[in-house]
């Protein structure tokens, strides 16, 4: 798999040339090909591959050219970000530990980190007056003391249990850390989110009954909301069972936001072997035919080899037929665009995204637009 030659940019064709040389300085070997222009009021341009195990350094050499010649992210490259780092938040339960075998292995495919974060708060305590306040300060505080020595321990285990099985495996690209935070679990997922600046969160969702699948939804949901980055949500049945070929499919509804959501999805999985189902449920009529070709020669043409394809689907239930289509085509991940929407229209129309996120078995990845 490490003599494959995989795309990391497209440049224009004098840019191409001085990239190739500067990786030829560093002893990279890299390839040339023509690319054609995604839209009309574009040029064609160059494609630059390198070998798979040559990739990560590409790319840091990539970042270093666009700096020195103040080059902007180019329309047509194909890839974002390199997936660096991933943060999981965990709480110890089931669902929680399942999460971190997925992150696992995508690290170890992406060559990432994988950052723990758990997050504990101390139950709201009246103040009483119990006639003896310095007992009831003694007891206040054992409780305190009490609730985070749990919580220390109990992600020094969770980070030894996949650190001994981390080395099992020999993973060795596998880098794995763990933080614990004090803190509403939303507030401090967010703050990490802030300071460690994950290219992906990875989280369990779905508890054994309703109201812990309704918590641990809306956690996953405000995450989903109010990041940035994809967020890969793990039901507690999907089991992790190692990497393989993957199914995925991408529910689209001819957004402006396809293009860039694409470059992260494929980001994440390029280097798997993949096949995507590009869905839109909604009327064939002409309009739609025309945006299905549309998406079907931009993916072509920025993704060759790529086994894909583009469909429409007509049904008045889209949660319904997505659910059918996923059970009939065996899909692996549910590739989902959210969007910022108003607050009355939070109320009365729920968000697909969060339909899907209670409902569905599958694990799902979410973009913003």
């Amino acid at each position: 798999m490490e003599n494959r030659y995989i795309t990391i940019a497209t440049l224009n064709k004098s840019d191409s040339g001085l990239f190739s040389k500067q990786l030829e300085n560093k002893h990279i070997n890299c390839i040339l090909t023509e690319a054609k222009a995604v839209k009309v009021n574009e040029q064609d341009g160059v494609r630059i591959k390198v070998m798979e195990k040559d990739r990560k350094v590409a790319i840091h050499e990539l970042d270093e050219f666009r700096s020195t010649y103040g080059i902007k992210e180019f329309e047509q490259d194909i890839f974002s970000h390199e997936i660096e780092r991933i943060l999981v938040p965990v709480d110890f339960s089931e669902y929680s530990k399942n999460a971190c075998q997925y992150a696992i292995g995508l690290a170890r495919v992406l060559d990432a980190e994988v950052m723990l974060l758990h997050a504990y708060y101390f139950p709201v305590i009246n103040a009483i007056d119990y006639g003896d306040g310095l007992n009831y300060v003694v007891a206040l505080n054992d409780t305190i003391s009490e609730i985070a020595d749990k919580a220390r321990e109990g992600l020094l285990k969770l980070y030894e249990e996949l650190s001994t099985e981390i080395k099992i495996k020999n993973y060795v690209n596998v880098k794995l850390n763990f933080t614990l935070a004090n803190g509403n679990p939303v507030n401090e997922i967010m703050n990490m989110y802030h300071k460690y600046r994950p290219d992906l969160i990875v989280m369990g969702t779905q508890g054994k009954t309703k109201l812990a699948k309704e918590q641990l939804g809306s956690v996953a949901a405000s995450t989903i909301n109010d990041t940035k980055v994809p967020v890969l949500t793990i039901p507690e049945i999907s089991k992790f069972k190692g990497i393989g070929k993957v199914n995925i499919l991408y529910a689209t509804n001819f957004d402006d936001s396809d293009y860039k959501a694409i470059k992260k999805l494929m980001t994440l999985v390029y280097l798997f072997e993949v096949k995507i189902y590009f869905v839109h449920i909604g009327k064939k009529d002409e309009v739609s035919l025309i945006k299905i070709d549309s998406l079907k020669d931009l993916f072509n043409n920025l993704y060759p080899g790529y086994d894909f394809e583009c469909l429409i689907v007509e049904h008045e239930d889209i949660l319904q037929t997505l659910q059918q289509f996923i059970i009939d085509r065996s899909i692996d991940l549910i590739a989902m665009t959210t969007h910022k929407r108003n607050f009355i229209k939070q109320i009365f129309y729920p968000s697909m995204t969060k339909k899907m996120l209670f409902q569905t078995d599958t694990p799902m990845l979410t973009f913003h637009a």
